[in-house]
């Protein structure tokens, strides 16, 4: 589930690549948000599943929604619009090093050597993936600071929904948290619109809007979905060493384009996959 969550993920880097030359990064935020909500809406509706939500905490789940995917979704485009999506998925790939440390400052995750290993084999793989694209194309542009901030609060917003958030079932804890981030960002985008401090532009051409369409129902809705699924079942920090394949998928629909492939790419990603599986075995022997 982890895997398929990253491949769905994986789109969404240089959808939002191309989208980001015609669309600002707020609008572009609000809109994959709002849109991701609302195909989640539909498919909840669609699958008439009922909830006994009465004891459910929407308080904190519109607060871990609204800074953790509101905020961090609209610095994640603001730092790709100023950086490209190679270096924006390799700074993704320090994720499981932040929730580890998050959890070990919390005392809710114990730091074993194997854990270690598998977070420094799947740095490493994807840090050579990157380092491998940067003998072709591209370098470091700023934006990375941005990206940063946002794979922080991605690495909060994870582990707070699947400990403060976890008596919400994974998909409507996911509609929730998404449709908190929109509302949250919708307002801020509407009154920026109107007051002129800012130039906000979208483009509604045939062609953005099919990338919007598959940004919100592919990249956005159906990867976080997976992403809950995975994250409570194995855990954040070992289910986010799986993030370290990110620049590898996208390297590779790339490569679908027209890219080049590298053999030290291919290396980078088979240690990824080792410190995937080396996390996963930890996990099942020690149930942590």
């Amino acid at each position: 589930m982890a895997v398929l969550s990253m491949l769905l993920w994986a789109t969404s880097f240089p959808i939002s690549d191309v989208l980001l030359k015609s669309w600002d990064p707020l609008s572009l935020a609000t809109i994959r948000l709002t849109g991701g909500a609302l195909v989640l809406g539909l498919l909840a509706f669609i699958s008439g599943r009922k909830y006994n939500w009465q004891s459910w905490p929407f308080r904190d789940a519109l607060f871990v929604g609204a800074l953790g995917i509101g905020v961090g979704t609209f610095a994640m485009n603001l730092g790709l619009k100023y950086s490209n999506p190679v270096n924006v998925t390799v700074i993704a790939t320090t994720i499981p090093l932040f929730s580890v440390v998050m959890g070990a400052l919390k005392g809710e995750e114990k730091v074993t050597t194997r854990i270690s290993v598998a977070i420094g084999l799947a740095i490493s793989g994807g840090l050579l993936v990157s380092w491998s694209s940067t003998r072709t194309e591209i370098g470091f542009e700023g934006g990375e600071f941005l990206v940063l901030g946002a794979v922080i609060l991605w690495a909060w917003f994870s582990r707070v929904s699947v400990t403060r958030l976890l008596p919400i079932p994974a998909y409507p804890r996911t509609l929730l948290t998404m449709a908190a981030g929109a509302l949250f960002l919708l307002p801020v985008t509407l009154l920026i619109k109107h007051s002129g401090f800012f130039e906000l532009s979208a483009s509604l051409s045939p062609p953005d809007l099919a990338q919007v369409f598959a940004l919100c129902v592919f990249g956005v809705g159906l990867s976080m979905v997976c992403w809950m699924i995975s994250a409570e079942k194995i855990g954040v920090t070992v289910a986010a060493l799986h993030i370290n394949a990110l620049p590898f998928y996208v390297l590779l629909l790339d490569l679908m384009f027209g890219g080049a492939l590298l053999i030290s790419q291919v290396f980078g990603a088979v240690l990824v996959a080792l410190g995937a599986a080396l996390s996963q075995i930890s996990w099942r022997r020690t149930g942590s």
